[in-house]
């Protein structure tokens, strides 16, 4: 059997009923104005999630046995894609954390130690959901489970996507009915149809593996948000939902949750959507290649990306490395001492490699684009201050580095 990792985006797709009320939603109530929907969706969780509807988004890999394609939505499957999705349905708040297939957790179902998307394949969602709140502390409410077959169609009912490809991406050369795994696409910005895009969310850069492979995935689901909603698109929202609906394998949610969930969503602004990884580095393990998390950064990550929270005690946990990329130390110092009265744990200044850095950078080790890009705005603000995002936390004890430039305009006044 052979396994084809495509669910990943799929999963993501189908959120955007959920975080962005999509068509269904909005459809019905210009229909119904006076017959809302009241289905119970919030639960009673406990602490900061009370209030909040979390869901687990699962995607399924496409299985070859034989050459032939492996439809069959009851046969038990690895998930190629997790994703954990927190709104807030009063305030219209929203988070998406992707969780990497490869993490490793305690599965005992599976005989001990194994990937997290083990779960799926030997309890079914049920289990994933239960790994997935033991990992991390969370509640899940809801989970979601979905196939690929229809996503080049819901991609070409949107007219394509317009996207920068970074590099060279070229894979397989398949002919007759596998034709259809390679990928060939040049680096730019160029306009995609629905085959194209998946092939460039199946592409796979050997340097980062899955988590670049996650990274493509947020990037892509940014842009189908942003258009899905745009008015010129928003006649063809019940069509897309309908085909999205074809390609839910399993759920605990009542077609009235989905519609109470997709009525809450259109109140979501996109843009706002916080998106993050969890971080960790990968290791080998007898043999097996894991994603091991660190363990230090989850609790912040969580309450920043899926609560809209960032507490001191939360930033205590960051540890920042400030360094001058300039002739003197002035400036890294303000950022350093910036940086501890909101709670930052920040060693001692340091110099960088070299002293003639025009543009302040950011390197981000923490899997949080959103505090990465508010740093930044702080540092300098768009299109000055730099941010690189590195998916391995593989520096003990560095979580940020942030090198200054001659270009550096620190807001002290600004809180992150």
């Amino acid at each position: 059997m052979r396994r084809i990792r495509w669910g990943r985006l799929i999963g993501s797709v189908l959120g955007l009923g959920v975080l962005a009320g999509a068509a269904y939603g909005y459809h019905y109530y210009l229909a119904t104005r006076n017959a809302l929907v009241t289905a119970p969706v919030v639960r009673a969780n406990p602490g900061p999630f009370q209030g909040r509807v979390t869901i687990l988004l699962l995607g399924e890999g496409l299985v070859q046995a034989g050459n032939q394609d492996i439809k069959n939505p009851n046969a038990p499957d690895q998930t190629d894609t997790m994703m954990l999705v927190s709104l807030d349905p009063k305030t219209g708040d929203a988070g998406v954390v992707s969780i990497p297939r490869d993490t490793l957790v305690d599965l005992p179902e599976a005989g001990g130690r194994a990937k997290i998307n083990d779960a799926n394949f030997v309890g079914g969602p049920k289990l994933a959901v239960k790994v997935v709140e033991q990992t991390l502390g969370v509640p899940v409410d809801y989970y979601l489970e979905t196939t690929i077959w229809n996503f080049p169609k819901i991609v070409d009912a949107l007219g394509g996507l317009t996207v920068d490809v970074p590099y060279p991406m070229h894979y397989g050369s398949a002919t007759g009915p596998g034709a259809y795994l390679n990928i060939n696409l040049n680096p730019g910005v160029q306009h995609l149809d629905g085959q194209q895009v998946l092939e460039f969310v199946r592409f796979r850069q050997e340097a980062l593996g899955d988590i670049g492979r996650i990274q493509q995935q947020q990037y892509i689901v940014r842009l189908i948000l942003k258009k899905l909603l745009t008015p010129q698109e928003i006649t063809k929202l019940p069509e897309v939902v309908g085909m999205l609906r074809q390609d839910i394998t399993a759920t605990n949610l009542s077609t009235q949750q989905m519609l109470a969930l997709g009525l809450w969503g259109s109140h979501v602004n996109v843009s706002a959507v916080r998106f993050a990884t969890l971080p960790g580095a990968p290791a080998t393990i007898g043999g097996v290649d894991y994603w091991v998390l660190d363990r230090n950064l989850i609790r912040p990550l969580l309450d920043e990306v899926l609560l809209g929270r960032f507490s001191r005690s939360d930033r205590a946990q960051i540890h920042v490395v400030v360094r001058s990329g300039t002739m003197t130390l002035a400036g890294a110092e303000q950022v350093a001492a910036w940086l501890r009265r909101q709670g930052f744990s920040v060693g001692p200044v340091v110099w960088a490699n070299q002293h003639d850095h025009q543009t302040t950078t950011v390197v981000d080790y923490t899997g949080d684009k959103y505090l990465a890009h508010r740093l930044a705005a702080a540092l300098g603000g768009q299109g000055t201050t730099s941010v690189q995002e590195v998916p391995y936390h593989d520096v003990p004890g560095v979580d940020l580095v942030i090198t200054t430039g001659t270009d550096l305009h620190l807001n002290p006044h600004a809180t992150v």
